[in-house]
């Protein structure tokens, strides 16, 4: 499915209560951005919809919305594992300190010395900080987001960390 242009910002979990909301897991640190858009677009089971938010609320860590298309709890039962994406122009610019983690997903790493050291193959958050895997020939390392390692992302495709002494050698 073509996902060029748009941007996931959270996944459908479960439906909530019996006029059709949708419980979400937000997946960006724009939280806000789930009240500030009036439409959303869904894909998932080889779909791709768009729907007009008439209410969204913060519930703890997840997102209750309320779509204008979605009545009823048998209908929001089938959204479940659905993506949300938005238009990238509805995304917030970025700090200087920002990235998007599907900027840093499949781009090859490199030392600030220029040395490849391959290519991110997964990336999770530990803590405050996110944690990407890097892996070449079938070896992986894994480094932190911090700003002490990570320097530079470059889309599309480049990454530069500072390899601190030993780091490919503690997080194998």
């Amino acid at each position: 499915m073509d996902l060029e242009g748009i941007i996931q910002i959270g996944e459908i979990i479960n439906s909530h209560g019996v006029k059709g909301e949708v419980k979400v897991i937000p997946l960006t640190d724009d939280q806000e951005i789930f009240s500030r858009v009036k439409q959303l677009i869904l894909i998932g089971n080889e779909k791709r919809v768009k729907y007009t938010i008439i209410n969204a609320r913060q519930v703890k860590n997840y997102w209750l919305i309320q779509f204008d298309e979605i009545t009823d709890m048998t209908s929001a039962k089938m959204l479940k594992k659905y993506g949300i994406f938005v238009e990238e122009e509805s995304i917030r610019p970025l700090a200087d300190d920002e990235f998007f983690i599907h900027d840093l997903l499949n781009s090859k790493v490199y030392s600030t010395e220029n040395q490849y050291l391959g290519v991110i193959t997964d990336y999770f958050e530990a803590g405050p900080q996110g944690v990407c895997e890097v892996t070449l020939d079938g070896d992986s390392f894994l480094f932190p987001t911090s700003q002490e390692v990570l320097k530079e992302v470059i889309p599309p495709g480049k990454v530069i960390i500072h390899l601190i002494p030993d780091l490919r050698e503690i997080n194998k």
